[in-house]
């Protein structure tokens, strides 16, 4: 898609156009991958570009035409050796370029441009676009676990039960900006309406079976940007983190929610809470399993954690979900036009 900001060319990238910065000497590059379906703004673009510039760093814009095509342009970024990707867009598409930096030395941001935004509320960060940016590229690099059911990777978290129906359900609805909070009431109603369904787990080996309304497998621990399900998550420990709500009547549904609220869920005996490396699930029928807030098909589903899968540019560094993440660099040498900081 051509703009007055830019022209593409055929690989999706963008050269220097009206009030786009070209590349300077003694700026590095990194690739910025902007998904037009989440929102886009030439105003905000344009500060985004002369954030990264300001502390150091020209942007090679390229914007995505189809569903996995962030993956494409991800891989090319990494293949090339890019030392960050950063991703304008929301979890979904976050979520698709990790399918092709996990385990390459290129590192991933993510800026709000999305509905939800939920890694970036995880972080703390400004959900000003151009502010991220600065704190993103003045910031730390850590690595961090990665989740993966049947073969994709998750950042944030995998769900099963009234969450991934609401989110298959409105998949195909065009108006990005409605479907947030489509969502909330599609799945509120689904939660106050379902009475879950008999589920078959192996953690870590151990055989159980439960009823569940809503299984939750947490990297970390917002759940749709909102409340802490897996609270006790950190996406550094090697483990992930598996909370299971039964299918129960209205006034113990909303007690639940209560008690979520003041992260005390796991406490109730109703309630499972477990950490695991990996897990496997199965039901009768097949259900809904959406990652990182996108549908991802049905069970069975084969989970586990992939330690260290990423490096994952942070910030300041001070979530909760980042404890014990180890510091690969910092870039906040750039910002003062030192070189990059590498651990001894």
């Amino acid at each position: 898609m051509t703009t007055p900001l830019d022209a593409a060319g055929p690989d999706g990238s963008t050269t220097p156009g009206q009030g786009q910065r070209a590349p300077a000497n003694g700026l590095q590059t990194a690739t910025l991958i902007l998904n037009p379906r989440a929102g886009r703004q030439e105003r905000t673009i344009e500060r985004v570009i002369a954030a990264a510039a300001d502390v150091g760093w020209s942007l090679r814009v390229q914007e995505t035409a189809a569903r996995a095509h962030a993956t494409e342009l991800a891989a090319a970024a990494a293949a090339r050796g890019d030392p960050v990707v950063l991703v304008g867009g929301g979890d979904g598409t976050l979520n698709e370029v990790l399918q092709a930096v996990a385990g390459t030395e290129t590192a991933v941001g993510a800026i709000p441009f999305g509905t939800m935004n939920v890694w970036i509320r995880e972080l703390g960060l400004s959900l000003d676009p151009a502010e991220t940016v600065r704190q993103l590229l003045t910031g730390e690099v850590r690595r961090i676990d990665l989740g993966r059911v049947n073969g994709r990777y998750f950042l944030l978290m995998a769900g099963i039960g009234f969450d991934a129906d609401a989110i298959h359900a409105l998949e195909e609805n065009p108006n990005r900006n409605a479907r947030a909070w489509l969502f909330f009431l599609t799945g509120m109603l689904a939660a106050l309406r379902t009475r879950g369904q008999r589920v078959q787990f192996q953690a870590d080996g151990e055989a159980f079976e439960t009823n569940a309304a809503l299984v939750t497998v947490g990297n970390t621990r917002l759940w749709a940007g909102a409340v802490k399900i897996t609270h006790r998550a950190t996406a550094a420990d090697g483990l992930l983190d598996v909370c299971i709500f039964p299918g129960r009547s209205i006034p113990l549904k909303l007690w639940y929610l209560a008690l979520v609220l003041i992260g005390r869920h796991d406490d109730h005996p109703d309630v499972i809470y477990r950490q695991v490396r990996s897990l496997t699930i199965a039901t009768r029928p097949p259900v809904s399993i959406q990652l990182d807030g996108e549908p991802a098909g049905e069970t069975p589903a084969a989970v586990e954690v992939v330690p260290g899968a990423v490096l994952a540019l942070v910030g300041s560094g001070q979530a909760a979900a980042l404890a014990d993440a180890p510091v690969e660099r910092s870039l906040s040498a750039r910002a003062s036009g030192g070189q990059q900081q590498v651990p001894g």
